[in-house]
């Protein structure tokens, strides 16, 4: 990708860098903004499972609800000299609304109660209206979501899980991944693909219980100069390949998606 964006970087700006999908972003763009004098922010909201992330930022911004059953909370990492106040409930940080909070952790219940035993979507319905209300402010996490990130999950059989996954879907849907790789020390959110007919196989995916999410639509925020965007934007999306699957689940999913292609 080009890096003329980098001659309008100046002191004191701040650059936004994105790790998608895993993936860390180039870290040349983050050496290169820093000498500018900017600060870089690192958006690895969708890699906090992987290694090599944030080494060259200012800072990194996590997500762990993207990857983890916890309702609320995220996590912001620094590595410069920038004063912020303390991060306690006696700096004046709220807790989370609590009639929001009570809704995300409903949602956050019902979504592995259907995991495991599939029926009722209400976990979709609710979820999306957890994000619509998203409260916007100076919220500390939950202690019961700090509890679960400290002891309640384990890392390195969920990091080995979605490696596995991603590798068995790459293996049979290589042609179409947007990445058909994993790099060492990448731990991915999903198996990205870009194919004509998406919105076709999402429907029939949709029939065997299975929810690819589209990262991102962006019509109507993104001016249609940008055409290569659009395409993208309208030939994408994300096959889970997360912990709660099994190789099982993987090699049916492709099976249905390559039938699908053939047609």
């Amino acid at each position: 990708p080009s890096l003329d964006w980098l001659v309008d970087v100046q002191p004191g700006d701040l650059v936004i860098l994105v790790d998608y999908f895993g993936f860390p972003c180039d870290s040349s763009c983050a050496i290169l903004a820093k000498e500018q004098g900017a600060l870089v922010l690192e958006d690895a909201c969708q890699a906090l499972l992987s290694t090599a992330v944030g080494q060259f930022s200012d800072f990194a911004l996590f997500s762990p609800r993207k990857f983890l059953g916890v309702p609320d909370g995220g996590i912001l990492t620094l590595s410069c000299k920038v004063d912020f106040p303390r991060t306690s409930a006696a700096s004046g940080l709220n807790s989370p609304p609590a009639e929001w909070w009570l809704k995300a952790l409903s949602a956050t219940i019902l979504r592995r109660e259907f995991d495991i035993h599939g029926g009722s979507r209400r976990w979709f319905e609710l979820s999306q209206s957890v994000e619509k209300g998203h409260p916007v402010g100076h919220y500390a996490m939950s202690e019961l979501s700090r509890m679960l990130l400290m002891h309640g999950f384990d890392y390195p059989a969920m990091e080995q899980r979605r490696v596995e996954n991603y590798k068995l879907l790459a293996d049979k849907l290589g042609d179409s991944a947007l990445f058909p790789s994993l790099s060492p020390g990448v731990v991915p959110l999903g198996f990205p693909i870009r194919v004509k007919n998406r919105d076709q196989i999402r429907r029939m995916l949709f029939e065997h219980e299975i929810y690819p999410p589209l990262h991102w639509p962006i019509q109507g925020l993104v001016p249609q100069e940008f055409k290569d965007s659009h395409q993208l934007s309208a030939d994408i999306m994300t096959l889970p390949c997360d912990q709660r699957y099994s190789s099982r689940e993987m090699n049916k999913m492709a099976q249905f998606i390559l039938q699908e292609l053939r047609v």
